[in-house]
């Protein structure tokens, strides 16, 4: 075979361990897979994994029962929700505007309707009651609220469980 280039397996021109495009390809097309199939791992085991106590998503214990009294109104930051002590009981109110999910502030020297202190979204001048109850601007519906529990005299919000309402009821408060 004088003159003619012998084909060897792992060679190239007779070279060993010199890549082909083709084989080059084949590894960059298997690493790519691995890759995307870590991620996927990674997102099932984080989605899985117990969320940290007192984060959002998870309980977070808001205080004793004994340290609110009725028209206190405490934000919780890394709950996102304000926790309102009414006549009722206690509400936690979720701190987005259902209109377009900007952050509503208590503003509690607002005045509306001779009454002082609300909840007023920055963004389109929608204003919710003390329990959440929209009284004026385009929100279509009240604040969300999270579940309470009220356990050995310490109120705990489940911040992972927010609940959507059509309007303000007593019940939606949970007594002390």
């Amino acid at each position: 075979m004088r003159g003619q280039e012998m084909a060897v397996a792992g060679t190239v021109n007779g070279v060993a361990g010199a890549e082909t495009r083709r084989g080059v390809l084949a590894a960059s097309g298997w690493m790519l897979m691995a890759l995307m199939g870590l991620q996927a791992a990674v997102g099932f085991v984080v989605y899985f994994w117990p969320r940290k106590t007192g984060a959002f998503g998870s309980v977070i214990s808001a205080g004793k029962v004994s340290d609110y009294k009725v028209g206190d109104i405490k934000y919780f930051v890394e709950g996102k929700f304000y926790l309102a002590r009414l006549e009722e009981g206690f509400i936690a109110l979720y701190q987005k505007c259902p209109h377009l999910g900007c952050v509503v502030p208590w503003q509690k020297d607002y005045v509306y309707q001779d009454k002082t202190g609300w909840f007023r979204c920055p963004c389109h001048g929608s204003t919710y009651s003390m329990q959440g109850q929209i009284v004026f601007g385009p929100a279509p519906r009240p604040l969300d609220y999270m579940k309470i529990q009220i356990k050995g005299g310490s109120v705990q919000v489940n911040s992972g469980l927010i609940m959507k309402r059509d309007e303000w009821v007593a019940s939606q408060a949970v007594s002390a």
